[in-house]
């Protein structure tokens, strides 16, 4: 297990379901692991991060879940 997959076991340990970014050459690793836990968690992508925030701002106040 690397890190990316032990965020993503972390993350999945706390119920998140949704994860929205946008993906980079330094989150690869990440994006790898996301792939890996589909479709128990899902990625959305976003234009730029400052979207991505809110989006999972509002995922979150609307599910009353956790979102990344």
């Amino acid at each position: 297990m690397n890190g990316a997959q032990a965020v993503v076991e972390m993350l999945l340990a706390y119920g998140v379901e949704c994860v929205f970014g946008v993906p980079g050459d330094t989150s690869l690793h990440l994006y790898d692991a996301l792939y890996d836990a589909s479709p128990r968690i899902r990625h959305v992508l976003a234009r730029d991060e400052r979207s991505a925030a809110f989006m999972a701002d509002a995922y979150a106040r609307l599910t009353h879940r956790p979102a990344v």
